[in-house]
């Protein structure tokens, strides 16, 4: 039986019943039988389209070589907004299209968004004009059906004790919306709830390869599932590529020449400690390719950022950079009155936008130029979908077009009925005021396989306490091995044991929650050598 050290106190109670199957379960639901659809990549796209295929009937696989809600859909601003930028390129269709989707999800998704004030803080010299600022908001109200507040200008506000008070003067207040809680656990959701025999969903489960068999119009795939170290062979008669950054690459796997491809742009976010003063979003204009760094308060922790940098190949973006750190912390110091050295970053967010292009597109832009549409483009040659660009804001949006299209392989079926979701037992972390889902009940029940499954994606953690949940100085180790213990409680069933690999006087799960944490502390050991480059 799970024992939950002191500082995990339970916090709430009982698990309701929910038609949900175990990783075991759903490895075999995969082999059997055909899919109607295979989507392969579980971020928010992924998980948004699993979702709808799920309410429309669909019988439908959803798979992802890590976890689900990983990679960029682990590294967002936690922003949920209409695309003001883009109105520097008089991108107004996409705007009109990102604010529908905004309210949208402000409609729609209750628990996961709220409406979130935001100020914007236009330079006293060198920036925009005043009246092309105002002008800009008014016709962002106007591209959002006039849904939100008018903009309003301000002089006085709690947080201005936080900003360089000489380069802005004035603020502009507007509205859009953000995550309650975080991105991954937004798109996770989405998954877990729609989970049965007929809608599986199998992280750390990646496509080895595949192909379409035109005789009997239908997929064949091999799967890897990389914790119980196996094949299994899946049949469908569709396939969703959502993989993200990785789509171009899944259709070289599965012999698919798109029209599109994918221009990479690399986001990253510093948090520091959240300043009390701060309950809204601050925009500060740089003036510089008229983009701006925006200061968002996130539970504990406060994100500044984001940079803007184009990269050539996914492997460049994948971790930030010294130079990524000293021009966020510049500018960071250039408009904030407290000045923040590397000593001051709680966690750092890294993320690969996937912008969607013509395949022949070869321009050199800035990638803030490029336009944030998403793209469903079908396969001339087989039942196929690739899922171009697209952000959370419209991915709700994506998932009923790419459904849509799918109909025109598929015949409609009847929805499926689901009982209420499970609520997990609450525990609580050291020094967190958040209670946390119980990580033993995440293993269960949310296919938490990994200790970094449940400290960047089941919860906040690895974001909200310094040098991914360590702390500081490594304080909190011991916490870290009774989660990591928690989560291997029942992995002996989905991965095989490895005879001899535990420490002398360890069992092996005790043996294999050292390492979980021991590669933790590797990572913060990675994260500091890079802070104290800059």
């Amino acid at each position: 039986m799970l024992q939950i050290p002191a500082v995990w106190r339970r916090s709430t109670g009982p698990e309701k019943s929910e038609l949900m199957l175990t990783r075991e379960k759903a490895l075999e639901a995969a082999g059997d039988g055909t899919f109607d659809a295979v989507v392969v990549g579980g971020g928010v796209s992924g998980a948004a389209t699993f979702r709808e295929l799920g309410r429309r009937g669909y019988r439908v696989l959803l798979v992802d070589r890590g976890d689900f809600a990983a990679g960029t859909s682990q590294a967002s601003g936690m922003l949920i907004w209409g695309g003001l930028l883009y109105l520097r390129n008089l991108d107004l269709a996409t705007v009109w299209k990102l604010s529908a989707a905004r309210d949208a999800m402000l409609l729609e998704e209750p628990e996961g968004v709220a409406r979130l004030p935001f100020r914007y803080l236009p330079l006293e010299s060198g920036g925009r004009s005043r009246l092309v600022v105002r002008a800009g908001l008014a016709l962002y109200w106007a591209l959002g059906r006039g849904r939100r507040p008018w903009p309003r200008s301000e002089r006085k506000f709690p947080a201005r004790k936080l900003i360089q008070a000489e380069r802005f003067l004035k603020s502009l207040v507007y509205e859009e919306a953000g995550l309650t809680s975080s991105d991954s656990r937004f798109a996770l959701q989405w998954i877990l709830g729609w989970r049965d025999e007929a809608r599986v969903a199998l992280n750390h489960c990646g496509l080895a390869r595949g192909s379409w068999e035109r005789n009997v119009s239908t997929w064949r795939l091999e799967l890897e599932d990389r914790l119980g170290k196996r094949t299994l062979e899946v049949r469908t008669r569709t396939l969703i590529n959502a993989g993200g950054i990785w789509a171009d690459r899944i259709n070289q796997q599965c012999g698919i020449e798109s029209v599109h491809r994918h221009v990479l742009s690399k986001g990253v976010y510093l948090a520091f400690e959240r300043p009390a003063e701060l309950d809204e979003a601050l925009v500060f204009e740089m003036g510089e390719h008229g983009d701006s760094q925006t200061f968002t308060p996130w539970g504990p922790v406060a994100l500044w950022g984001p940079t803007e940098t184009a990269v050539e190949r996914i492997e460049e973006g994948l971790t930030p950079t010294v130079e990524d750190v000293r021009f966020l912390l510049g500018q960071a110091n250039r408009n904030l009155v407290r000045q923040r050295g590397a000593e001051d970053i709680v966690s750092m967010r890294c993320g690969i936008r996937p912008l969607a292009v013509r395949r022949g597109y070869r321009a050199a832009e800035y990638p803030l130029d490029l336009s944030r549409k998403h793209v469903v483009e079908r396969d001339a040659k087989s039942a196929a979908l690739t899922l171009f660009g697209g952000k959370i804001t419209s991915a709700h949006v994506l998932a009923r077009e790419a459904a849509d299209a799918l109909e025109s392989y598929l015949l409609p079926r009847q929805a499926p009925v689901y009982t209420t979701s499970r609520t997990s037992p609450k525990v609580h972390f050291p020094g967190l005021d958040e209670a946390l889902p119980d990580p033993g009940w995440c293993q269960r029940h949310e296919a938490c396989a990994t200790l970094d499954d449940y400290l960047r994606r089941r919860t906040n953690l690895a974001q909200w306490v310094p040098r991914q949940a360590l702390g500081r100085s490594g304080e909190n180790t011991d916490h870290l091995v009774e989660i990591a213990r928690a989560i291997r409680s029942n992995r002996a069933r989905i991965e095989p044991r490895v005879s001899g690999a535990a420490q002398p006087g360890l069992t092996n799960d005790e043996s294999a929650a050292q390492a979980d944490v021991a590669e933790i502390h590797q990572r913060a050991a990675k994260q500091d050598q890079l802070l104290g480059a800059v």
